[in-house]
């Protein structure tokens, strides 16, 4: 006999892939619509079963967060590996450069001393290990000074076993943008700035040999996509992550923009979770509480929201984390009882994923997999 979803043990990662389905296709049709490559991030999902899906829905390839998680891609046949992420340390290097040899992979790099280790690496490598600039376009985060960049790449080009195949941004303070014109604008920044670095850089770059030659300018994450913003000709490449499964922070954009209440139908992922306990009367605020703590919804912050989750089905926030337990408040909770189980849309789906070693694929409200999470706790 199938296994329902009521019947599953909480607290329980569950992902609706009849959402997954839907949510590949419009992250293509983006995609084609602005004449970009798509290579998605896999931080989100951490496995290859749905970087495969990615990639079988026209995905050029993949991104990965650590080394660990490419090696791991690796193994499981993806061949096309660009990880948008710094490392420092000659073992990692030694990693890197061994990758390349396997499969088609790409490195970022901010800052000479990285570029010394990876050369140092690549010496004599019978294939050369392709890096790409990452460009601080606002984000206060990694990436080098659009006036450091020239310089990063002629290092490259002075290394015998690099290659210089373009230049990358992460455009994450876009996040704070309170709606939907705010957005694009915060956008349009990132990519004139990141078109401008890349315009200036172009005599240091050897390209990518797949485009002829032309340098990669890659980025754009999961707002830009759901809210399908603009890309200026030049940008090259999208790097969307969370668009796959999406989560509370992401209900805005899903939503295009409009009332983030009408994004929650694009949200493939959310937590299971039990009311152990309830109370309450008239003299006492009602509280219930969920077998579901920071070690399930993570402590993750939403821009725009209180809380650390909604529960979809009955119009409820998670007040207040613990551990082990979420107390859901405000009017409403009296209707709750013991032993109800809820999903909660979690604020941030990236870290809760890696919470939990096995999500549960469904269908309706059938179980039809269990998926260990196989990049989960991918440190290095």
């Amino acid at each position: 006999m199938a296994q329902r979803i009521a019947d599953l043990p909480t607290p329980a990662l569950i992902v609706d892939l009849d959402r997954v389905d839907a949510n590949l296709r419009r992250g293509r049709a983006y995609a084609d619509a602005q004449g970009v490559d798509l290579r998605p991030h896999t931080k989100t999902h951490k496995g290859p079963r749905f970087a495969r899906a990615q990639v079988a829905a026209g995905a050029g390839g993949i991104c990965v967060a650590k080394l660990g998680e490419a090696e791991m891609m690796a193994d499981a046949g993806l061949d096309d590996v660009f990880m948008p992420n710094t490392v420092i340390g000659a073992d990692k290097a030694a990693r890197a450069v061994a990758l390349a040899q396997r499969v088609r992979f790409a490195i970022g790099v901010d800052h000479p001393e990285q570029l010394v280790q990876l050369a140092a690496a690549a010496k004599g490598a019978a294939r050369p290990l392709e890096v790409l600039v990452e460009v601080d376009v606002g984000a206060g985060r990694g990436g080098a000074a659009a006036g450091e960049v020239a310089e990063l790449l002629r290092r490259v080009r002075e290394a015998a076993g690099l290659r210089a195949r373009g230049v990358y941004a992460y455009e994450g303070f876009t996040y704070a943008a309170r709606d939907r014109d705010e957005l694009v604008a915060r956008h349009d920044e990132a990519q004139r700035a990141l078109l401008a670095v890349a315009a200036a850089a172009r005599p240091w770059l050897d390209g990518d040999e797949r485009r002829g030659a032309a340098p990669t300018v890659s980025l754009g994450s999961t707002p830009s996509l759901l809210a399908a913003v603009p890309l200026r000709p030049g940008i090259t490449e999208m790097r969307p992550g969370t668009y796959l499964f999406n989560d509370l922070q992401q209900a805005r954009w899903a939503a295009a923009g409009g009332r983030w209440e009408d994004g929650l139908g694009h949200a493939a992922a959310h937590v299971l979770a039990s009311v152990v306990s309830i109370h309450g009367d008239a003299l006492r605020p009602w509280r219930a509480v969920l077998d579901a703590g920071s070690k399930a919804l993570t402590s993750d912050r939403a821009v725009g929201h209180d809380g650390h989750g909604l529960l979809v089905d009955h119009g409820l926030t998670v007040a207040r984390l613990s551990e082990e337990h979420g107390v859901v408040e405000g009017p409403g909770t009296e209707r709750l009882r013991v032993g109800d189980k809820a999903r909660v849309l979690m604020n941030h789906v990236c870290p809760v994923v890696n919470l939990f070693p096995v999500m549960h694929l469904v269908r309706g409200d059938v179980v039809v997999e269990a998926l260990p999470v196989a990049g989960r706790g991918f440190l290095v």
